[in-house]
């Protein structure tokens, strides 16, 4: 059959049309890999649509994959509103559903890139001698890198999950886990063989900033590995040619990006968040910024730090802005600097208690709505709506603590008098509303990362690496002072560098899949989010969420996706009583 896709906007869709080919997609426009892609311009656009499908994948309030695996970490509570579609994230956080199709999105949309990835890779070997060999495979290892990565977050979503590896129409069955996992470091292989090693000054910051290279490609094996091998409890890592991907070789490409990338860490850990940009040096200004001199590092060029991330368009248009980030806002509206919509995603009390003060990712990573001094937002004890003033919201917050999360609020600025959108400021797109006004990226890889990994993994200069992150979180700027024979020094150790990845990558999506590979899932759980503290309507309680080990941590399969697939897929454990429905507030 001839496999189509769409171009324009992007926006190729998955169909569910018939029992017999449930996973299929079909075209909607004219396109064909008989006649696109040709050009290296033809395959700039089609790759340009895994990207977008990507994206899909990480833009939504309920949907993201930042979002979902917040929602299953110890250092959240699920916040939202009594109103709307937010009981179904106060679900996912009880590893319920409201109903048995809650995932729906994110199964179709990480099929939607999939498909596109393949078409990608069966137009190359069909159209692919157009082109020059470096066009040909800087192409290939962004499809092969994108698909893994689609892969790898499906499978930790469902755990085993049909591979399909070409647009043909099937009805597949699910996969074992070591196929899954055996797909996705074969394409990651592949992708980190046919990139060039360019280093980060040597890449075209106006083309390439936001596509995936070999370093990101060789540093996503390292999560990959680390998290297939400690949740599955295996040694190597599953080829599909055959053979293993070993501990040895993931940490040798480690390696190469801490030493050859031209990646690194910024001086100061605040200055990767865009609230870091509203210190403007007057009375307007947010103080905590304007108190710490900060500068963010912005996202045209100059951060060596993010490895890989997705980029929101300030437009606000077809899916560009960041619906995820201001889900994450509060509910207050008319403070500075930060947006309001969802006010999803409370960050636990006990984890903030926790923390040390010392640690500059504690007040960098939370906004703590009591702390004034620090702050200079006021705190009100009555509604004042657009005061400029915090205050609970008793007429529809659920689970609601004293903690915000900085790293994806969507910033405002006060601009001559008027509120005024970060976007406005920085890239000139006039104000739009709410949603479209919230563009901040995600970051996917940071630096930091790398180096933790490799420390976790067993390198040589592991405490090297350990102390040069544990150095900038206690001094600001990395490099300038030694952490050694200071109060915050600490050996490495697993148990360490476990805190040590608890408060580097707070709030970003990543602790959930920490938690489940060192196996300690359960015991964090109940030792967190027992007898939690928060306000439901404005009035202090004690909540305790229940983790039902049953699930194994997975989400169910869409139930419309199993019926359409006629037998082929089964349900995830754990999913088929009734206490897997949700039916809270």
């Amino acid at each position: 059959m001839k496999n189509t896709i769409k171009i324009g906007i992007l926006s190729l869709s998955i169909l569910f049309g018939a029992c017999s080919d449930f996973l299929m997609t079909d075209n909607l426009e004219e396109k064909t890999n008989e006649t696109f892609p040709i050009t290296a311009e033809d395959y700039d656009q089609a790759i340009a649509a895994v990207y977008a499908a990507q994206k899909s994948c990480y833009y939504d309030q309920i949907n993201s994959f930042t979002s979902l695996s917040n929602y299953m970490d110890d250092d959240h509570m699920a916040g939202g509103r009594a109103l709307f579609d937010d009981p179904a994230i106060r679900a996912t956080e009880r590893f319920q559903v409201r109903n048995l199709d809650t995932y729906s999105d994110p199964w179709s949309n990480y099929y939607t890139g999939i498909f596109r990835a393949n078409f990608v890779l069966e137009s190359l070997e069909k159209n692919g001698h157009n082109l020059t060999d470096a066009v040909r495979n800087t192409i290939e290892g962004q499809a092969r890198y994108l698909r893994a990565s689609l892969y790898f977050d499906l499978t930790r979503l469902f755990g085993e999950v049909p591979l399909k590896v070409s647009t043909e129409s099937s009805n597949p069955e699910r996969e074992s886990i070591e196929n899954c996992y055996a797909l996705i470091a074969s394409d990651l292989k592949k992708a980190i063989e046919l990139f060039p090693a360019t280093p980060f000054s040597a890449v075209n910051k106006a083309t390439d900033l936001f596509k995936a290279n070999k370093w990101a490609a060789q540093a996503m094996a390292g999560r990959v590995f680390l998290f297939y091998t400690g949740y599955h409890n295996k040694t190597d890592l599953p080829l599909v040619e055959g053979g293993t991907i070993t501990r040895e070789q993931v940490l040798g490409w480690l390696h190469e990006v801490i030493n050859q990338s031209g990646y690194g860490l910024i001086d100061d850990f605040r200055n990767l968040w865009l609230y870091a940009m509203t210190n403007r040096r007057n009375e307007d200004d947010y103080k905590f910024a304007r108190d710490n001199n900060l500068d963010w590092i912005g996202e045209k060029g100059d951060n060596n730090e993010s490895i890989y991330s997705i980029s929101f368009s300030a437009l606000g248009e077809n899916l560009n802005f960041n619906r995820f980030a201001h889900s994450v806002s509060c509910t207050v509206g008319g403070l500075y600097p930060f947006g309001n919509r969802g006010g999803m995603s409370a960050v636990n009390p006990k984890v903030y208690d926790e923390w040390e003060d010392a640690d500059l990712r504690k007040a960098g990573s939370i906004w703590n709505v009591w702390d004034y001094e620090t702050e200079g937002i006021e705190f009100s004890e009555t509604a004042e709506p657009n005061s400029g003033k915090f205050y609970f919201n008793s007429q529809s917050n659920v689970e609601e603590t004293d903690y915000h999360q900085k790293k994806y609020n969507h910033i405002y600025v006060n601009e001559g008098g008027v509120r005024t959108a970060a976007n406005t400021i920085i890239n000139g797109v006039s104000t739009k509303n709410g949603q479209a006004d919230s563009f901040v990226g995600i970051y996917i890889m940071r630096f930091s990362d790398v180096l933790l990994m490799a420390a976790e993994l067993g390198s040589p200069n592991a405490q090297t690496y350990f102390n040069r992150v544990r150095s900038r979180a206690y001094f600001g700027e990395y490099g300038n002072l030694s952490i050694e024979n200071t109060p915050y020094y600490k050996p490495v150790t697993l148990a360490n560098i476990q805190e040590e990845r608890r408060h580097e990558f707070a709030f970003e999506g990543i602790r959930a899949w920490d938690i489940r590979r060192w196996h300690i899932l359960e015991q964090q759980l109940a030792l967190y989010k027992t007898d939690v503290p928060v306000y439901g309507f404005g009035i202090p309680e004690l909540i305790t969420v229940r983790y039902r080990p049953e699930t194994k941590g997975l989400l169910p399969i869409p139930l419309n996706q199993i019926n359409l697939s006629n037998g082929a897929l089964t349900q995830n454990a754990g999913w088929d009583s009734n206490d897997a429905i949700y039916s809270g507030i």
